[in-house]
């Protein structure tokens, strides 16, 4: 019986997708699916994941690019598996990551989703652990608080139970950027979310990913904050969560846009 069911959403990955699957096959935790969803790919993608021969893993392919959102949710929807687990196409799995992250929610029942640290390794060689050791705000239990303020809850390193997970309706796919910290916050909302330190995944920095679109990034962080703004003032944390958005924008020398953005967000029901 499959217990995780791995979800890899894929997008022009060839030189990547191979070390990604390889990671999962790897695992010391053997009850698992891998559902590979290619979204739209125009390069030899289905090419390299057909090399992997392991009738654990399926390869979905959608008919045109609709972005990570959608791929997880299409792939969390067709999963068998009591958990899903995601990953990202150009990520790896540390070989004990599944079995240490299932050994912690079955001593912690309380948990519907947890998360662990991952080491994130930048093109010019820098690494860095997510989240870093000084970060503030509760990591684990009831986090929706400290989640209005930042994230500490990286999709490559989740484990969720998947009823709890379509429950709370997926990832939205309005969301050009940040749709992973969006979820997280609608998850902890309902469901209490555990943490662990160890780093479990190793994620790596690539040309045209996600996290290299600035525009992408401030649209959908306004758009949170417009979504959440009535959570962010009950609980005080209103001018905090504007005023980090602000200062990251000023740096960036596009504040002007980001305030008319914010704006605009704020102004719809």
């Amino acid at each position: 019986m499959v217990k995780v069911s791995v979800v890899l959403p894929v997008y022009n990955r060839e030189k990547s997708i191979g070390r990604s699957i390889g990671s999962v096959v790897e695992q010391t935790f053997k009850e698992w699916e891998l559902l590979v969803v290619d979204d739209g790919s125009e390069d030899g993608t289905e090419a390299e994941v057909r090399k992997i021969k392991d009738e654990r893993i399926r390869y979905i392919r959608l008919r045109e690019n609709g972005g990570a959102a959608r791929a997880r949710n299409e792939g969390a929807r067709l999963a068998s598996g009591e958990f899903i687990a995601f990953q990202d196409s150009d990520d790896c799995f540390r070989p004990d990551r599944l079995k240490r992250e299932l050994k912690y929610l079955n001593e912690h029942p309380e948990y519907s989703l947890i998360c662990s640290a991952y080491l994130y390794h930048r093109a010019d060689g820098q690494e860095i652990k997510v989240p870093a050791d000084t970060m503030q705000g509760a990591l684990e239990g009831e986090i929706f608080s400290s989640l209005l303020l930042r994230n500490s809850v990286g999709t490559p390193t989740v484990l969720v139970k998947r009823d709890c997970f379509l429950e709370t309706g997926g990832f939205d796919t309005n969301f050009r950027s940040l749709e992973d910290w969006e979820f997280a916050l609608r998850f902890a909302k309902n469901f209490r979310i555990g943490y662990l330190p160890e780093i479990l995944v190793d994620a790596y920095e690539t040309e045209g990913g996600i996290s290299s679109n600035t525009g992408a990034y401030y649209e959908s962080r306004c758009l949170m904050i417009g979504k959440y703004r009535e959570d962010l003032i009950r609980l005080g944390l209103f001018d905090q969560a504007v005023g980090d958005v602000f200062h990251r924008a000023e740096q960036s020398g596009v504040l002007d846009h980001v305030r008319k953005l914010l704006m605009l967000c704020l102004k719809q029901p």
